[in-house]
């Protein structure tokens, strides 16, 4: 039975993909009733999609593998800290926080407060406040070593802190368990994040990969997966890679706001025709 679920499933995401899943009105299609959550607008619903993932977790936190095969991923960076803050929480130990130092390039004048610029979130950049544990789960945002594992992308977990270096091990690819040491650098965001002057954070290049944004997860296969979408997909294929980021229905959950399980598919077929 499990089998033939599979089989109608990957059926299904061929059709996501290729954007000939009839719609229900404009670009809403129906998910399957086995792998939807109705989001029944309060807490619990979220808890249960975490509990879905990341079962029993305080007695499975040590163990990496447990760690590597699963995630949670959503359409934003704003969705995935607000996944990420809840999960540290619930994880096992005690937080250490790290916090960075963010100035202003040629802000002779002062216009730009250091309270501002802690407050800002850039694509790419990691948060003003790190907040981890030991053993935690970290994705690297930084190409510092490609021929020793350290890619952007890379999911780890956290070994052991220091005050400016991370002891960490990392989890998947070629190099998985290899350990590494991960310094603070600085980091600009890019060009077209439109800010008016030039922002520097020296922080460790990492955030918290509990969660991770759709668009992070492309490529990888995950074998526990869980969907956020408090709010439907904006781009072409989204839809499409966060479900087939999973092996089956079995374990790949959507927590969707519809009660009828409609969501969002997004697909311009021009572009599948180029």
């Amino acid at each position: 039975m499990r089998a033939q679920n599979d089989y109608q499933f990957a059926e299904y995401l061929l059709k996501i993909g290729n954007g000939t899943e009839p719609s229900i009105v404009e670009d809403y299609v129906r998910l399957p009733k086995d792998i939807a959550i109705i989001d029944e607008g309060h807490e619990d619903s979220v808890l249960k999609l975490l509990n879905i993932v990341y079962p029993d977790l305080p007695q499975n936190a040590m163990s990496a593998e447990y760690i590597t095969n699963r995630a949670i991923l959503s359409t934003t960076n704003e969705y995935v800290d607000e996944i990420n803050n809840k999960m540290i929480r619930l994880f096992p130990g005690n937080i250490e926080e790290f916090m960075s130092f963010d100035e202003a390039i040629d802000d002779t004048h002062s216009y730009y407060q250091e309270e501002f610029l802690n407050s800002l979130l850039p694509n790419g950049i990691p948060p003003h406040k790190l907040m981890l544990k030991i053993n935690c789960p970290i994705i690297l945002l930084r190409n510092l070593d490609p021929s020793n594992g350290l890619c952007n992308g890379t999911r780890m977990v956290c070994r052991k802190f220091q005050k400016n270096v991370i002891d960490a091990e990392i989890t998947s690819g070629q190099h998985a368990g290899k350990q590494v040491f991960l310094p603070r650098i600085p980091m600009s965001p890019a060009n077209d994040e439109g800010y008016p002057f030039k922002f520097k954070r020296k922080q460790f290049p990492i955030r918290l990969c509990f969660a991770m944004t759709i668009n992070k997860a492309q490529g990888q296969t995950i074998p526990n997966v869980g969907i956020y979408l408090p709010q439907h997909v904006f781009s072409h294929g989204q839809l499409y890679v966060a479900l087939s980021r999973g092996i089956s229905t079995a374990t790949t959950k959507v927590l969707v706001k519809s009660d009828d399980r409609l969501t969002k598919n997004i697909v311009y077929k021009e572009v599948l025709t180029l």
